[in-house]
């Protein structure tokens, strides 16, 4: 299992990652701290250069090209080609966009590092607070994380994951919640800015958030109001038809009966017995059907639930299963 961490420039707040390298903290560190021991470096653009393969050597050679430039690192290592357009990122600035969230007590560092030879850095704060049990056994972890490339293998990005990022396969086990891509082009840091804004309106409410779950799981409510609420969640004009005695549509009753087999197969039911017969089993089975099934695929998926029709109809889950 390759950890692709370069040298030993990685931080982990308290707990060791499994590959052991890295700097283990018994505090959380500062942003500036962080940058020091993760990606202690700066960037620039070296413009008027294109990257192309000696045909008789294999070497990769630079020659001159108006519309290209490449991003060297203070240490004279060539991260990338980029086009003239591209927006520069320096990696003081990835973990600079913690520090309002550090400073509101919102988010806490929890790792950081340079993945594949310095082209990726990823950095995580671990959301304060955020280790509850909604039932034991049941537990919910919050971290806010931001990845970076500066050899345009992926896009600038953000989310909110439940996965302690430590080297780069947990990294790729966590980019199903990076729910906010950006391009580089040259307002990239004033996007990532407004996201990291929303972030913080959010987090504001989590405790809140725990105190609903928990109200949910103590709840206990029949198998036949769970099914009503499915439908009121995913389909009111069904629920309607079913009052009615009316004939609901072949697709919509499949997409309703596909929730409800979620009622007995959603993840981790096996694990927390105490979850049947309540509204916490109905609200999941709605809420795993919105983030993993539902849309067209997984980035029409991702996007519907930050900013389209997913996030308003989880919005909507959750209020229908406090007031059950």
């Amino acid at each position: 299992m390759a950890h692709n961490i370069e040298g030993n420039y990685a931080f982990f707040n308290t707990t060791p990652a499994w590959h052991g390298l890295g700097h283990v903290l018994t505090n959380a560190p500062t942003p500036a701290e962080a940058w020091n021991m993760a990606y202690p470096f700066t960037l620039h653009q070296c413009a008027g250069a294109y990257k192309v393969t000696d045909p008789e050597t294999g070497a990769e050679v630079y020659g001159d090209a108006p519309e290209h430039s490449a991003i060297v690192r203070s240490d004279g290592k060539v991260l990338g080609m980029h086009s003239d357009t591209y927006g520069l990122v320096q990696p003081a600035e990835v973990f600079q966009r913690y520090a309002p969230l550090i400073e509101s007590g919102l988010v806490t560092l929890e790792s950081g590092g340079s993945l594949n030879g310095g082209k990726k850095l990823w950095v995580l704060g671990k959301v304060t607070g955020a280790d509850a049990d909604i039932l034991p056994g049941d537990p919910i972890r919050g971290y806010v994380l931001f990845q970076e490339s500066f050899d345009g293998s992926c896009r600038s990005g953000a989310g909110l994951t439940s996965v302690r990022v430590v080297c780069a396969n947990t990294l790729a086990m966590a980019q199903k919640d990076v729910t906010f891509q950006t391009k580089h082009t040259r307002n990239v840091n004033q996007r990532l800015d407004a996201y990291r804004d929303e972030v913080a309106r959010v987090l504001t409410g989590f405790h809140q958030q725990v105190a609903d779950l928990r109200a949910l799981a103590a709840r206990k409510v029949t198998r036949k109001a769970q099914e009503v609420y499915i439908r009121e969640v995913i389909s009111p004009e069904s629920l309607q038809a079913k009052i009615d005695g009316a004939e609901v549509s072949t697709r919509m009753e499949n997409k309703v009966q596909r929730v409800i087999e979620l009622l007995d197969t959603q993840k981790g039911l096996e694990l927390v017995p105490a979850i049947r017969g309540t509204a916490w089993q109905a609200y999941n089975a709605v809420s795993e059907y919105i983030t993993h099934e539902a849309g067209r695929g997984a980035d029409t998926r991702l996007s519907s639930q930050w900013f389209g029709p997913g996030a308003a109809q989880n919005k909507h889950a959750l209020e229908l299963a406090l007031a059950m």
